[in-house]
């Protein structure tokens, strides 16, 4: 490593940065209606026929 490069300490934060989250956000989930399930479906069918 070049001389005028410091290394920050191993295990100390950067004073800049926020402390970062150890797991992912938490898990949410719904049920849909029919309804809401078939215009989802042809959405996705809109979108696969566009290419996208």
């Amino acid at each position: 490593m070049p001389e005028h490069v410091s290394r920050w300490p191993e295990g100390h934060p950067l004073p800049a940065l926020p402390q970062q989250r150890q797991t992912g956000p938490r898990s949410e989930s719904l049920e849909l209606t029919a309804e809401e399930r078939a215009a989802f479906a042809d959405l996705v069918r809109q979108l696969g026929d566009r290419g996208v």
